[in-house]
């Protein structure tokens, strides 16, 4: 078998495959008399045939077996021939197999990039001091207040911020009502005792805020315009007016930080839970810290590597990116006809954050390798299971799941990667 290689791009290569006539009629002849042995034809009984007869009867099937179980078997062996690490088969060319003739064929592969790995002990990053002030442990414990606040009726009350008002409310649109206007409206049109607060989170937008000041029995005609993401898209846009009444008020009340506010929180004392708030607080600020780390080690890798990447590798990555964009701009309120219009925005970032996770991937694991940093059986089965947690599933379950659709190695490249990243922050040279 003759085996050639030339460029065919960047990181990508060409392989000519030629296998001799020789080869390729022993492998026919092997595939007819399997064929013999199970031919059923009229007039013959089954695998008593003759040979002429099954290949004239079979020829198609014959060319189609070769050409699916053979000559991929050849490909493997000119690849193990030529050492190239492939990542990815890109094309592959027709081929015709003719009695008598060798089988030629070309197969376009990508391939792993070589490149020389920056330096990457003494990385200067800038470390961030971590200090949680007493403000913002209270900050804190008012947020958790907030949480436990009760709601109490009262009478003779002004509406304040923070206060809850009961309405009585009609919406109209244009002189229309707005639930004969827009159907979808439902109780967003009219309603008769419902609680609204007075602040940014009343569900009729800007409501909350034209409600400061008001007593129960004022009446008002509030003008609202519905925002462009408003979650029922039938309002976007639309201009109403309301005429409100306010029929009861409710004043909000904090808890006190006395025993029976600590025993919900399941601590012994004020102490305690400041103690324990400072605590989570560090911790997150840490988290933090080490994150920006990361982003400089990263920004370095990636200024510092000259690098070319597979370009099937990239587009694989993109398209994954693209969805979890589009998910990421859904949880944020945008509508699926506003990601349609925010495709080609979409694609270009998603394509650009793919071509650097690529060329991240490939130094970080260069430098595992160097480092000779392996993931263990152990760490692999303990990163399942951790993922199988945040995805609620059973870890044996994900780890066939994984293996079925050959993930599975992906596990042990980012436990490399990992330990490479901590080196490099454990060496890195703090300014």
């Amino acid at each position: 078998m003759n085996v050639s290689v030339k460029d065919a791009g960047t990181c990508r290569k060409t392989m000519t495959i030629e296998i001799p006539a020789d080869k390729i009629s022993e492998e026919k002849a092997e595939t007819l008399k399997a064929y013999m042995k199970f031919a059923n034809l009229p007039g013959f009984r089954k695998g008593k045939a003759p040979k002429h007869v099954v290949l004239k009867k079979y020829a198609k099937e014959i060319d189609q077996d070769l050409q699916e179980r053979v000559l991929p078997r050849f490909y493997h062996e000119a690849l193990q021939s030529t050492e190239l690490k492939v990542v990815n088969v890109v094309d592959a060319t027709e081929v015709e197999i003719k009695d008598g003739e060798p089988v030629s064929f070309e197969v376009t592969v990508d391939v792993e990039p070589e490149f020389n790995l920056p330096k990457y002990t003494d990385i200067p990053v800038k470390e961030e001091k971590i200090e949680i002030s007493d403000a913002q442990v209270q900050e804190q414990i008012d947020g958790i207040r907030n949480q436990h606040a009760n709601y109490e009726e009262v009478e003779g009350k002004t509406i304040e911020a923070g206060d809850m008002g009961q309405l009585t409310y009609e919406a109209t649109t244009d002189g229309t009502p707005l639930k004969d206007a827009i159907p979808e409206a439902k109780g967003i049109g009219s309603g008769e005792g419902y609680w609204v607060s007075a602040d940014e989170h009343a569900f009729i937008p800007g409501m909350g805020a034209a409600l400061i000041g008001l007593n129960v029995g004022d009446k008002k005609e509030v003008e609202v315009t519905f925002p462009e993401d408003f979650m029922v898209k039938e309002l976007a846009g639309v201009k109403t007016i309301y005429n409100i009444e306010v029929t009861a008020v409710r004043v909000r009340t904090l808890p006190e930080i006395d025993e029976t506010f600590l025993g919900r929180l399941q601590v012994e004392s004020e102490e305690a839970l400041r103690a324990n708030i400072r605590e989570q607080l560090e911790a997150q600020a840490q988290n933090m810290a080490l994150g920006k780390t990361h982003d400089q080690i990263v920004d370095y890798l990636i200024k510092k590597t000259k690098l070319d990447v597979p370009e099937s590798i990239v587009q694989q990555q993109a398209r994954n990116v693209v969805y979890d964009i589009a998910q990421q701009r859904m949880m944020m309120g945008a509508t699926q006809e506003q990601i349609g219009a925010q495709m080609e925005e979409i694609q270009k970032e998603a394509q650009d954050r793919a071509l650097e996770n690529v060329k991240l991937r490939y130094i970080g694991l260069g430098i595992a390798t160097e480092l000779k940093f392996e993931a263990s059986e152990v760490e692999v089965d303990e990163e399942i299971a951790t993922m199988a947690i945040r995805q609620r599933k059973d870890a044996q379950a994900l780890r066939r799941e994984m293996e079925e659709n050959d993930s599975l190695s992906s596990v042990g490249e980012q436990i490399r990667f990992n330990k490479a990243l901590d080196y490099m922050v454990e060496n890195a040279k703090i300014k």
